[in-house]
């Protein structure tokens, strides 16, 4: 195992250093200004914690920039390097889950350097948004459950919940994501004598969902909503519009009957020309001012809060009424989820072109890669069906997949960004890939032990 960290991490650095001479550059501090979840930079650098608190958007990227924000300022070199410090963190974290799972360390680390340069991980890494936080927080929490599900130890316990606490704090869609942990961790020990302590490890392990009920009271009690974003019907109308734009039908139908629909939630007119009450000044700057600092629109206000539940009015009206239309746009979501991740249209140009021929040999090996994929969800679908998802090799299979299928349930409320979400469930999927040629007789020289939750690696060591 430190063998193969210290090469993984080598060939991680190594990497970057060859990218870098290349001219790849960390692009994106416009992001800044511009992205509607990201609070106004000197709000967060000068009033940093009332800012979270009265931000309805999720707070922990906020938090992370507005760290920055106050310790270097707008610096590219700083968001950079935490970024280079995340994406090595990731291949650390695939290299640990695969070799846990009993893939081989010759395999385990080439597997990684593989990935960690495709054209995608270079794109995400190089770009200012929550992305590619989101995606190591996935990828740690499969190492936290297997870890957790052989040894259910306060440490990988609070691990596993932490990553589930970031994850919706960052991202309102893995708010429900504790149920799917709970039934596997249910399933893992089900019909097996519980033990006082196990009880109390589990209890304590999920402390840190804690801090996701606060900011769901926060928002409660100030905009009237429990949940981490009360902005639903704000981002599926951001989704839907592509739709109603691109599919003369659809556009037919909102023209008619939900002329909201054509209009982008970041375009709504002020409330004045949308017939709408001016919503009482709060005196908080963030809720009250409709622009930035730079004269960027601000989303963050009341006016928007108010905005939102009008989409979703329309939106659920739509789907009940024409529902063959709603299946056409969930199709083309499911289509662009598994378009390859490196054609996220808002990818700055300069590092695409860079990559240049690399970046477009990728998308015709990725075919390739969608079946590596396939092959890797059904393998683990089999293997943790045998097994009954009673082992923890198993369960985490089972994990890894079902972490995949929940992020795919975005297909149903957006169709502009599901190539992005995928990105972040994509080292899983090497991962099962990964698993999958583990089996092939070639890499198998000693499979995990069926049936049993000691599942040794390929050199005979315990991977619990």
């Amino acid at each position: 195992m430190k063998r193969g960290l210290i090469i993984v991490s080598v060939g991680y650095w190594l990497s970057r250093a060859v990218f870098y001479l290349a001219g790849i550059r960390f692009l994106g501090l416009d992001n800044l200004n511009t992205y509607l979840q990201i609070i106004d930079p000197p709000l967060l650098e000068h009033h940093l914690l009332a800012s979270l608190y009265y931000s309805s958007f999720p707070p922990l990227y906020n938090a992370v920039v507005g760290v920055l924000l106050k310790l270097f300022g707008v610096s590219a070199p700083a968001f950079a390097a935490l970024h280079l410090l995340l994406g090595w963190a990731l291949a650390l974290a695939m290299f640990a889950l695969m070799t846990d799972l009993g893939v081989g360390g010759s395999l385990a680390a080439g597997a990684t350097l593989l990935f960690m340069i495709l054209p995608p991980v270079i794109l995400y890494e190089n770009w200012l948004f929550y992305t590619y936080l989101e995606t190591l927080l996935f990828t740690l929490a499969g190492w936290s459950f297997l870890r957790f599900t052989r040894n259910p130890a306060i440490g990988w316990g609070l691990g596993l919940f932490a990553c589930d606490a970031a994850l919706a704090l960052l991202n309102a869609r893995m708010m429900f994501f504790a149920g799917v942990l709970a039934a596997l961790l249910w399933w893992r020990w089900r019909g097996r004598p519980t033990p006082p302590r196990l009880r109390r490890v589990v209890v304590l392990s999920a402390t840190p969902l804690l801090l996701v009920l606060l900011v769901m009271a926060k928002n409660a009690w100030l905009f009237g909503a429990f949940t981490v974003d009360p902005h639903f019907g704000f981002h599926m109308g951001n989704g839907f519009i592509y739709a109603a734009w691109s599919n003369p039908e659809i556009h037919a139908v909102c023209e008619q009957d939900y002329p909201i629909l054509l209009i982008p939630p970041m375009g709504f007119p002020p409330a004045e020309k949308a017939g709408l009450p001016v919503p009482a000044r709060t005196g908080v700057a963030l809720l009250d001012d409709s622009l930035r600092s730079g004269g960027q629109p601000n989303y963050h206000t009341m006016y928007f809060l108010e905005v939102s539940p009008l989409y979703t009015d329309a939106l659920e009206d739509f789907v009940l009424r024409h529902p063959r239309l709603y299946g056409w746009f969930v199709g083309k979501a499911f289509v662009n989820f598994w378009a390859p991740s490196n054609h996220y249209r808002f990818f700055p140009e300069q590092n695409r072109s860079i990559l240049g021929r690399y970046d477009s040999a990728y998308a015709m090996i990725y075919p390739l890669l969608l079946a590596l994929y396939a092959a890797g969800v059904g393998y683990a679908l089999y293997a943790g069906w045998r097994e009954r998802w009673k082992t923890a090799e198993a369960a985490t299979l089972g994990l890894l997949v079902a972490i995949v299928g929940y992020t795919m349930l975005a297909i149903f409320v957006t169709l502009a960004e599901n190539d992005r979400y995928k990105f972040t469930v994509e080292p899983l999927l090497w991962i099962l890939a990964a698993y999958a040629i583990q089996q092939m007789p070639f890499f198998a020289r000693r499979r995990p032990i069926a049936g049993g939750d000691a599942a040794q690696s390929v050199t005979g060591r315990s991977g619990g």
